[in-house]
């Protein structure tokens, strides 16, 4: 019988930085052209006001993804109780002991071949989205991973929620 047990740090995906970085200088850029006129019939107020708006988005998007960009760690046991670490806190403080948030994997979780978003519910009730792209992980921990996640949602109860209790 293999175990699913596994432990794996996430690092920030370069590919989703960039992919991030390129949709808010699109943003930026349709803000620009609509200062200038390049784009529609609008007033100049309008126009201002619609500029501003999708600067501002594309500030706010960038800035926001910047700030969340994390290296975890991601602890899953033989029977499928899941444990999330901050890696970035653990490096801050290293003779604090750190302890291993428990987490519960959600319905909604997307499992794709190259793509992992894991919906988290941790014990405070708030919900973590986690995008792991293959360039995160090695391979072989990105193979495990999905696997893991696979065999853990294929457990989801009546409530939504995946897996088992954590204890």
């Amino acid at each position: 019988m293999m175990s699913i047990a596994l432990s794996a740090v996430i690092r920030p995906s370069k590919v989703m930085f960039a992919l991030v970085g390129l949709q808010c200088l699109l943003a930026g850029s349709a803000g620009i052209l609509i200062a200038v006129g390049a784009v529609g019939d609008l007033p100049l107020s309008e126009r201002l006001a619609l500029a501003a708006l999708c600067l501002s988005a594309a500030i706010y998007g960038i800035t926001r993804y910047t700030r969340s960009r994390q290296a975890v760690q991601i602890n899953i046991s033989g029977n499928g109780h899941i444990r999330l670490v901050d890696v970035a806190t653990a490096k801050a403080a290293p003779a604090a002991k750190q302890i291993p948030i428990p987490v519960k994997l959600l319905e909604g979780t997307t499992l794709w071949s190259h793509l992992l978003l894991l919906r988290l519910r941790l014990d405070s009730g708030s919900v973590r989205t986690i995008a792991i792209l293959p360039d995160s992980v090695s391979n072989d921990a990105f193979r495990r991973l999905s696997v893991a996640c696979r065999w853990i949602a294929s457990r989801t109860d009546k409530t939504g929620l995946v897996g088992l209790d954590n204890e």
